[in-house]
């Protein structure tokens, strides 16, 4: 449990280093602008197929006239909210993994790897469909268990566990691409363990922290980077700064 605390606070340092202060809000400012765009273009169309599709269910008949309307209201902008957000999400992870995680890299190598050895066992093009896939396949979960999201802490659970699958499998690609060989690539991602699904939930909470969910996805590049390359340094049995 140390180490996972010492990356954390290694992590929070680099926050404040000059190369990440520049991108610390991008990724998510990007996703606000892109979501923000679609649903001004488009938000009307997903609000009146929403619309429809409440009407044609038999939730008007359950409450009845006097009130069709305004649970038919609350449901549309329950369910809009519950796909825009884990959406945005997503976007800002995307964006950071594929552009912002190189600079994450060279900041964490230069200050505290400087000797570890680079085999290049990753690529961008593997990167992007590492990113593809994650995302398919947490949305294919996300799909099939969205009902059980509205039960409490049962739904939460859900969210934890899924988000932490999400984040270890898009960022640790990614923090080893460089250095590792494709043999330690898929060593080290295959024995990550507890301690790596742990410190991917609690990244994945930090989502759910106003102000800090500004950030939440760099600060969560940076952890990741220092996880993948400490790993890999013991691995190989070398020192870090």
């Amino acid at each position: 449990m140390a180490f996972l605390f010492e990356i954390l606070r290694r992590a929070a340092g680099d926050l404040m280093r000059p190369q990440v202060l520049t991108i610390m809000f991008l990724p998510m400012l990007l996703a606000l602008m892109l979501w923000g765009g679609l649903f001004w273009g488009f938000g009307t169309v997903w609000v009146a197929g929403l619309e429809g599709v409440f009407n044609d269910s038999p939730l008007p008949g359950w409450v009845g006239p006097g009130i069709a309307g305004w649970v038919v209201g609350m449901g549309v902008y329950t369910v809009l909210i519950l796909l825009l957000l884990p959406a945005i999400y997503l976007t800002a992870l995307f964006i950071t993994s594929l552009v912002f995680m190189p600079i994450l890299l060279s900041v964490v190598a230069h200050r505290h790897y400087p000797a570890l050895g680079r085999h290049y066992g990753g690529s961008f093009l593997g990167s992007l469909g590492n990113g593809l896939y994650a995302l398919v396949i947490y949305l294919l979960i996300w799909l099939i268990t969205l009902p059980f999201w509205l039960l409490g802490p049962f739904g939460v659970g859900i969210a934890i566990l899924l988000n932490a699958w999400l984040n270890q499998r898009l960022f640790l690609y990614d923090a080893l691409a460089e250095h590792a060989s494709k043999e330690e690539l898929a060593t080290l991602r295959a024995e990550g363990g507890w301690p790596l699904y742990g410190l991917a939930a609690f990244l994945g909470l930090l989502h759910l922290v106003p102000v800090i969910n500004f950030f939440a996805p760099i600060y969560m590049g940076l952890v990741f980077t220092h996880y993948g390359l400490g790993q890999l340094a013991r691995a190989r049995g070398e020192a870090t700064t």
